[in-house]
């Protein structure tokens, strides 16, 4: 767990530039969006290990009994855009009574709504848990969740999604990540290729793309044809990502740290900004004068013999790194960065799981 974070970090260091993606892969295109659909069953032939009779108390099946031999269920599945009727889909099912374990059960045939209250498809069949669980007298072994399955194509699609596909005559992509400078890129990526001015961004998460008269397909056509544009993405905002649960921290290498200064327990943290002047060389015609800060980081940990001091220009990979290197636990490396955070020494935006 202590060296997790920097093992993130070095990850990050040995990552190519940011590159071209295509716009398929930044974008979703409006009136294209899946669906959520649910649906409550009953799975039977488990051998002991369903619901109490006390617990099934919701509507069954005619000829269904509830024992310890069945079990509710509730299933759930994304019906994807496009697909048509007689498509199967995966399911996904959990126990939602006092079932121990579904291993061995078959789903009865159970019909999947949407938020609209239409039923979309009906999903049935044998289960495949992923999970295990063995009860003995003494003791018992679980490993992952018994109680929750799936099943691959479990579902028949009985009604398509409606789709609003070129609606009004213009097509909206819906950036993954809205970004300003990305949408305008996109957009003149789009009107380049196309060799008319079609697209403007709304926001910075929304490009309008006017589908012309003269497209082949028409909407269908055009989101054919600029979907394998690609796109530089702009590098993101700052951020640092900590979960301390698991004992992870995610940053950019490009995150800074401002003066500050921390005393954590034992340990000592100075974050300091020195000026420096930088002069264009002797008798040259071009260049200024300029001031340019230069930050260092000093870590005082009373265990250790001495100050460990990171270059000019400190970041929080730097950072992280001396923590590391000093055997600094990883929940006092994030309560360090929250405590950085909250005293404006992190130049990025915390994000705490």
């Amino acid at each position: 767990m202590k060296s997790l974070a920097l093992a993130i970090l070095l990850a990050l260091a040995t990552s190519p530039a940011w590159a071209q993606s295509r716009i398929k892969d930044m974008a979703t295109i409006e009136g294209m969006g899946d669906a959520a659909l649910v649906g409550y069953g009953m799975v039977v032939g488990l051998s002991g290990t369903g619901d109490t009779p006390l617990v099934g108390r919701g509507p069954l099946p005619p000829g269904v009994r509830v024992g310890r031999d069945a079990a509710q269920v509730m299933v759930t599945a994304r019906l994807p855009a496009g697909a048509g009727a007689g498509s199967r889909m995966d399911v996904t099912i959990a126990a939602i009574g006092d079932a121990r374990n579904l291993s061995g059960g078959v789903l009865l045939p159970t019909a999947l709504e949407g938020g609209n209250g239409q039923v979309y498809a009906v999903a049935e069949g044998r289960l495949a848990v992923e999970g295990l669980a063995i009860q003995g007298r003494s003791q018992s072994i679980s490993r992952g969740s018994a109680t929750t399955a799936h099943i691959p194509g479990g579902a028949t699609i009985e009604r398509e999604l409606p789709t609003a596909l070129g609606q009004g005559g213009e097509l909206r992509l819906r950036l993954r990540n809205p970004d300003f400078t990305t949408a305008k890129r996109m957009a003149e990526t789009i009107n380049a290729f196309q060799g008319q001015r079609l697209a403007r961004i709304k926001d910075n998460g929304t490009i309008i793309v006017i589908v012309p008269e003269s497209q082949p397909d028409g909407a269908a056509g055009l989101a054919a044809a600029i979907e394998g544009l690609r796109v530089t993405a702009d590098q993101p905002a700052s951020k640092v990502v900590v979960d301390a649960a698991s004992g992870a921290i995610v940053a950019g290498l490009d995150v800074r740290l401002s003066p500050a200064a921390i005393s954590h327990g034992a340990l000592t943290i100075r974050v300091t900004e020195a000026h420096q002047v930088s002069q264009p060389p002797p008798f040259s015609s071009s260049g200024a004068t300029k001031v340019v800060p230069r930050s260092s980081i000093d870590v005082d940990d009373s265990k250790g013999s001495s100050i460990i001091t990171i270059p000019p220009g400190g970041t929080v990979g730097d950072l992280l790194r001396r923590l590391n290197a000093a055997q600094i636990s990883t929940l006092d490396q994030i309560a360090i960065l929250q405590a950085l955070r909250s005293a404006g020494g992190l130049e990025g935006e915390l994000v705490s799981r």
